[in-house]
């Protein structure tokens, strides 16, 4: 962060008030962690949802803060003062109002991506076709919710020529405080599905949710869906900027089946090497295509993206342990994600093994997808169906109803994770790991 302001614009991008100090004292970047002040640094104080930052102003002071800024009335009565502070109502509300002041500097080609599945791997699939035409900002990890995406904003500097940012949600309105932070020239919305059902209730509501994406884009912003989605297909008839993707023949962008990614725009068809491939990533590179195309720039450094594009950590990761194929899917998981990731395993090598944990935070309709899962996993043909969690217990009982014989469950990963890691030091097959973040999953194949 290099934000090159003074302390007057600060205060008047903030939406706060200069109480102490220079105004043409030169202001670059603050810190919102007290563990990581160094002598020198501004402190910004942020309420979250199990602390509040505003209770440890005065353990900043012996390790020499400049400044803070922080909610006006936690300022009452506190016997000292660093040498700059800027008092606002809501030091949140405050760092979204500067990182949409600071967005507002570089008129740049921003994409936003939201979505139930795919955000991640779509925004990085962006950002390699961005970064093959010019530098490019983006969110890093996880960094995209009310705290994560102005943070990430706030990183653009001169030097960037675009922008690609995902876009978190757990509850109606959140698209539209950070979306409007973030005014697009370009969003993109993946699919519609059941993710974090425990916080939303229902798939209509998040619908509601994620296509509030739509207000929130700059004048003359582009909106890129789904066309195959059957929420999305509603947006067909209204009155905006927009550019499909998808399977159906309507789509504006194309996608064709085939031992490689073939994209068909406009009746040309353009034929990408796509690492990683499968058809859940085929759609996932075809927004990122169309975004790419909203955006400016054309085919050929689309494809150069595309086919140079790395996928993040544990999101349909490919790795090879001692000739085995291991797909390594435990970032999280979800109905949608865990149905896709299973067509994309059964397409593979053999003997196929199948290792699932817990699909969390699907509240009241937890049992009911989890059902369905083991029915479908019955089906596979899989040597080997591992499952744990305590959540997977109704998968278990519809996958031995559904007549399948090769099944290894336990409440925890524990219960048999070294037969697991046995098998795939054998080097023989493919092995598909798929469970949400809080199983840590990964552990199959530590120190492999």
């Amino acid at each position: 962060m290099n934000l090159d302001i003074d302390l007057a614009t600060l205060a008047r991008a903030a939406g706060g008030k200069l109480l102490k100090g220079d105004p043409a004292a030169p202001f670059n970047s603050f810190v919102t962690d007290t563990r990581r002040l160094r002598t020198g640094d501004f402190f910004w104080a942020l309420k979250g949802a199990s602390y509040d930052a505003h209770d440890f102003l005065p353990q900043t002071l012996p390790v020499g803060v400049s400044g803070w800024l922080a909610r006006e009335d936690a300022l009452t009565g506190l016997a000292e003062l660093p040498a700059a502070v800027i008092a606002v109502k809501d030091t949140l509300k405050a760092l979204q109002a500067l990182a949409a002041w600071h967005r507002q500097r570089y008129q740049i080609p921003l994409v936003a991506i939201t979505g139930s599945n795919g955000k991640s791997t779509t925004k990085e699939m962006l950002r390699s076709i961005f970064s093959a035409a010019g530098e490019t900002c983006s969110n890093a990890g996880n960094l995209n919710n009310q705290f994560g995406l102005p943070l990430s904003l706030l990183e653009l500097g001169p030097e960037h020529r675009f922008g690609v940012f995902e876009l978190g949600a757990s509850r109606r309105g959140d698209i539209t405080e950070i979306g409007e932070v973030a005014r697009p020239t370009c969003g993109i919305i993946t699919n519609i599905g059941p993710s974090h059902l425990q916080y939303f209730g229902d798939l209509e509501t998040i619908y509601e949710t994620k296509t509030e994406l739509a207000a929130c884009l700059a004048p003359g912003g582009t909106l890129v869906y789904n066309y195959d989605d059957r929420y999305l297909s509603r947006l067909n008839g209204r009155e905006f900027k927009k550019l499909t993707f998808g399977r159906d023949p309507e789509a504006d962008l194309r996608v064709l089946d085939g031992d490689a990614l073939r994209l068909d725009y406009g009746g040309d068809i353009h034929r990408v090497r796509l690492p990683h491939a499968g058809g859940h990533n085929y759609l996932n590179a075809a927004a990122a295509a169309a975004a790419a195309l909203a955006s400016g720039l054309d085919f050929s450094v689309i494809k150069k993206g595309l086919e140079s594009y790395t996928p993040p950590p544990m999101r349909l990761q490919e790795l090879r342990i001692n000739g085995a194929t291991v797909v390594l899917d435990a970032y999280n998981s979800n109905p949608q994600s865990a149905a896709s990731a299973i067509k994309q395993a059964v397409a593979m090598e053999r003997p196929l093994y199948i290792l699932m944990g817990d699909m969390k935070e699907l509240g009241s309709h937890s049992a009911h997808y989890h059902t369905d899962l083991g029915a479908a996993l019955a089906h596979t043909g899989a040597e080997r169906v591992f499952l744990a969690g305590p959540e997977m217990q109704p998968a278990v009982d519809a996958y031995r109803n559904a007549g399948g014989k090769a099944l290894v469950y336990a409440e925890t990963l524990d219960g048999w994770i070294e037969e697991a890691r046995c098998l795939i030091k054998a080097g023989r097959g493919t092995f598909l790991i798929k469970a949400s973040r809080s199983m840590k999953f990964e552990r199959i194949i530590e120190g492999l």
